[in-house]
Order: C-alpha cells, then sequence, then structure tokens
C-alpha cells in the first residue's frame, strides 16, 4: 500500500504540473526571463554601485595628489624666484648702494641688479597699492617684475570694474598678483605696465585691468598727502592708451632717479641704463 500511495502521489503531482502548464505555460518564457532580468539588474547595479565607490575613492586620491604636486611645484618656483619683502615705511636698504657705479664718470653704462638689490628703489609702488596692502613681495622673472601682497577685498567695494569680475563678494582678505614689464615713460619717470591682475584665483580680463589701475592710482592720490603733484591725471587718454602724464592706463607710475635714464627687466634682472645728462655728469 505504501507505494501504490507514493506511486498515486506523484502522478497527482504530475497531472497538476501538467495542468499548470497547460493553463499558465505561454507566460512562463515572460516570467522566467523577466526573473533573469531582475536578478541581472541587481548584480549590475551593485557592480556599478561598487565601482562608483571605488571611483570616487581613486579620483579623491589622485585629486589630493596633483594638488600636492602643484603645491610643490609652486613652492619651489618661489624658491627660484627668490621673492623679496618691502615695506613702504620701511623699505630693504641694500649694502652699499646698487646705483653708485652709475653716478662714476668712467663708470659702466648700466648695472644689472637683483630683486633684494632694487626693492627699495622699487618700494613707491607700495604706496599705489590697496591702503591694506602695507608689505608686498616682489621678483623678477624673465622680462616681467612681479609683485603680491595680502589685501583686504572691502578695498575694492563700489569699484565696478573688479565687481563685474568677481562679482559683489567682496569681504575677507586675499592675495593680489600683478606682473608686468618696467617701461621707461620719460627721464625721471619709468611705468610698471600691469599685465597680469589675479584676485581670488581669478585672473582678471586684460580689458578690464585699465579701468582697476585707474581706481588704484586714484585712490593713491587722495590718500597722499601734500603730493598731488606726483599722481597727474588718468582720466583721459591719448591714441596710444597713454594717460596725460604719459603712463599707459595699464599701469603704475615708477619714479627714476636722476642718475638712471632708462629701466627694463631683463633674464630675471632689473637692468638700469646710465643718464647722459649734464645735471647727471656733474655728480
Amino acid at each position: 500500500m505504501g507505494c501504490l500511495s507514493r506511486i498515486g502521489c506523484a502522478v497527482v503531482l504530475v497531472a497538476g504540473a501538467a495542468a499548470g502548464y497547460w493553463l499558465y505555460g505561454d507566460r512562463l518564457p515572460s516570467v522566467l526571463s523577466r526573473a533573469a532580468s531582475g536578478a541581472a539588474d541587481k548584480v549590475t547595479d551593485a557592480a556599478v554601485r561598487t565601482s562608483e565607490r571605488l571611483d570616487s575613492q581613486e579620483g579623491a586620491r589622485i585629486a589630493a595628489e596633483e594638488e600636492a604636486r602643484r603645491r610643490a611645484a609652486r613652492e619651489a618656483r618661489d624658491k627660484e624666484l627668490g621673492w623679496v619683502t618691502v615695506n613702504a615705511d620701511n623699505p630693504v636698504v641694500p649694502k652699499g648702494n646698487p646705483l653708485a657705479p652709475l653716478r662714476r664718470k668712467s663708470g659702466p653704462a648700466y648695472v644689472s641688479l637683483t630683486a633684494a638689490q632694487v626693492a627699495g628703489f622699487l618700494a613707491p609702488l607700495l604706496k599705489q597699492l590697496p591702503p591694506s596692502a602695507s608689505t608686498a613681495q616682489l621678483a623678477l622673472d624673465g622680462d616681467q617684475l612681479l609683485v603680491r601682497t595680502s589685501v583686504s577685498l572691502s578695498d575694492f567695494t563700489g569699484q565696478t570694474a573688479i565687481g563685474s569680475v568677481l562679482g559683489k563678494a567682496l569681504v575677507g582678505e586675499d592675495t593680489l598678483f600683478l606682473a608686468g614689464p618696467l617701461e621707461p615713460v620719460r627721464p625721471g619717470l619709468a611705468q610698471f605696465q600691469i599685465r597680469e591682475l589675479r584676485l581670488k584665483g581669478i585672473d582678471v580680463p586684460t580689458r578690464v585691468i585699465p579701468g582697476i589701475v585707474r581706481s588704484l592710482r586714484a585712490a593713491a592720490g587722495q590718500n597722499a598727502k601734500g603730493e598731488r603733484a606726483a599722481r597727474p591725471a588718468v582720466d583721459s587718454a591719448d591714441s596710444a592708451g597713454r594717460g596725460a602724464d604719459g603712463v599707459a592706463l595699464n599701469a603704475l607710475p615708477v619714479p627714476l632717479p636722476s642718475t638712471v635714464s632708462d629701466v627694463r627687466v631683463v633674464n630675471g634682472k632689473l637692468t638700469l641704463y646710465r643718464a647722459t645728462s649734464p645735471a647727471t655728469r656733474k655728480q
């Protein structure tokens, strides 16, 4: 009886399966397909999440390594340039007078000096920077003078030129970076022509620089005491883009000693050429 009972159960199961297949067999492929697809999707999703997590971790690591390399490159570059700190009220005084050879009758036609030797000579530039720039660093690179200083961004409040680039969030402090050549204008005057200006990590467009320089010079003139003559008008420009004083609209004036007729940055040094006027020969 036990055997017959087991055979009977098997027959019932087979019959039930056959009936089920007859009733729902047409749906079975799609059901199996959906089940397989769902399982595959779950496996794919898990793989994607794992890949994204690994990519995120790898991306963060790569970004950190790139930033470390950039920082190391900047530090190496800064060391190579040899930045010199200058204080407008207490400029660096080099040992001896680097311009003394130009005063001698039999002296050389020019002298080439390092940033450390001419830091005091360039100190007047600081008086034309924003009021918060009490100190600055200078360097000579190729044919350019580099200037960087920490400034209060509030010094630029109300300047439409800088506002058009940086917006209205002028709060806190940041580094102001200037770069460009030194060029003669006339006897007794040179200009620092600003071709690069960076603030808040943003390179200011070239066409905006003259407006910022104009504001700097105007502020310097207002802050100067009894030095109105040293601040020529900068509101008008001739066809060559120079102000009434002959200084370019994107430049800051640099007074020259009477012994110097010309000045250039050449090969990372400041070259000052001897004046040949009668006044100079009498010195």
